[in-house]
């Protein structure tokens, strides 16, 4: 028993010594250190919120993608309608829209003509 109870003695003992040794003391850095890192830190904040507003700027422009895509696959699709209108109605050619001119191409005895209208 003599044993055991000097063996927890020394833990004890040990344990107090270790405690000592890890324990930390308070102590306050210069001024210059402290505003240091708070520069340091304000600069990351800044950063930060710089991220912030990129990803809503990303979101934005990302909609306003979507919205033009839309807005050419409606051109695109008038476009289309227009020109089976346009073929419809004065056959197959070309047209310069410059001067409104339509270049026709028509059949005749196994060769194509241009016909100008």
């Amino acid at each position: 028993m003599v044993l055991e109870q000097d063996i927890q003695e020394k833990l004890q003992a040990h344990r107090a010594a270790k405690a000592e040794k890890t324990t930390s003391k308070d102590v306050v850095i210069e001024k210059e250190e402290l505003e240091e890192l708070k520069s340091l830190q304000q600069e990351s904040d800044q950063i930060i919120v710089a991220f912030g507003q990129v990803a809503i700027q990303e979101l934005s422009i990302k909609a306003q993608r979507a919205s033009v895509e839309a807005a050419l696959d409606a051109v695109k699709q008038k476009e289309a309608e227009l020109a089976k209108k346009l073929s419809d109605k004065y056959g197959q050619g070309t047209l310069d829209i410059e001067s409104g001119k339509f270049s026709s191409k028509q059949w005749y005895f196994g060769i194509f003509r241009d016909i100008y209208i």
